[in-house]
């Protein structure tokens, strides 16, 4: 059986793995795929596989109809919007993902920014390379607050993380509980509070229909003067040119932005704009996440094929 491995950064043990169980299993080595890749790069890259172990890359429901041999897509993290589930159904195809094995990497990877624009050590390094003894006051992360739209793993992972350092957590979510309240030290408020009193929102929500440009124009402008806005989500989550144009009045003073529209990005209309820190989509990739994420893919395809697989991990039962 054909195992292709989309996702970057495999790691060499969990290949290991798959071809000691016997599976012809295999890196796919040729262009990067992401977000939006086309179908026929895609289809080159995997129609041979029987099971896929998937990156970020799209699958449309006109390429998903040409995957005769394909039984699994098991995908190497938690967002799936780039897959036509309904498509994937219709063919028979089965859909895994690597749920809490991803999101307390992200949640770390929010907290870098936040204290990147807390203390800005960079810019006190360079001063210090350059000859300079410059003391200046830094904002900190102490005191202020930050609203966490959606609060789901990855948002209340966020929120352990932020208690420690005494900022205040408001978030916004469509099935709030009572009890989250006081186990995540954060407050459940309407969006128009978060967006007016957080100095950082963080986007945590999935891509559906409903929030594709959930911060557009409108949005953006309602959020506290000088504040930032931090996307993990998924780049369509975010009107790209809005948060541009926001950046450049001033309004808001920053942003951060690990997620794009089209991956690989290379030209992204917030390069050079002031106040922008841009990361590749590296938000879960730390080495020891990125390691456990890659077995964890692993067994959900064995356990998949097995009939043995844990139901939390599964989006979509296949036929085939």
């Amino acid at each position: 059986m054909n195992i292709v491995i989309t996702t970057a950064n495999f790691c060499d043990e969990a290949l290991e793995k798959l071809k000691s169980l016997g599976f012809n299993a295999w890196r796919y080595s040729g262009k990067p795929l992401g977000a939006g890749a086309p179908d026929d790069e895609v289809f080159e890259a995997i129609k041979e596989a029987d099971i896929i172990i998937a990156g970020t890359e799209t699958y449309r429901a006109s390429l998903l109809g040409k995957l005769n041999r394909l039984k699994l897509i098991s995908r190497n993290g938690i967002g799936y919007d780039a897959i036509d589930t309904e498509a994937l159904a219709k063919e028979g195809i089965g859909l895994t993902r690597t749920v809490g094995f991803v999101e307390g990497a992200v949640a770390e990877h929010v907290m870098a920014y936040i204290l990147y624009f807390a203390r800005r050590i960079d810019e006190q390094n360079r001063l210090m390379h350059e000859h300079h003894w410059s003391k200046v006051l830094q904002p900190g992360a102490k005191g202020h607050t930050i609203g966490l739209v959606g609060f789901g793993g990855i948002g209340k992972e966020i929120a352990r993380r932020a208690a420690p350092f005494k900022m205040k957590i408001l978030y916004y979510c469509r099935h709030p509980k009572a009890t989250e309240n006081k186990e995540f030290n954060a407050s459940y408020v309407s969006l128009d509070r978060l967006l007016a009193e957080s100095d950082y929102v963080v986007a945590c929500v999935p891509l559906t229909e409903s929030t594709y440009h959930f911060f557009d124009e409108k949005t953006i402008s309602q959020m506290k003067e000088g504040s930032c806005l931090i996307n993990i989500a998924r780049g369509p989550v975010v009107d790209e040119i809005a948060l541009v144009k926001s950046l450049k009045s001033g309004h808001l003073a920053h942003c951060a932005v690990d997620v794009y529209p089209h991956e690989p990005c290379t030209n992204s209309p917030l390069l050079g704009c002031p106040g922008a820190v841009l990361t590749p989509h590296t938000a879960s990739s730390t080495v020891e996440n990125s390691r456990e994420m890659n077995f964890a893919a692993v067994d959900n395809a064995i356990n998949y094929l097995a009939g043995k697989i844990d139901s939390k991990f599964v989006v979509i039962q296949g036929r085939r």
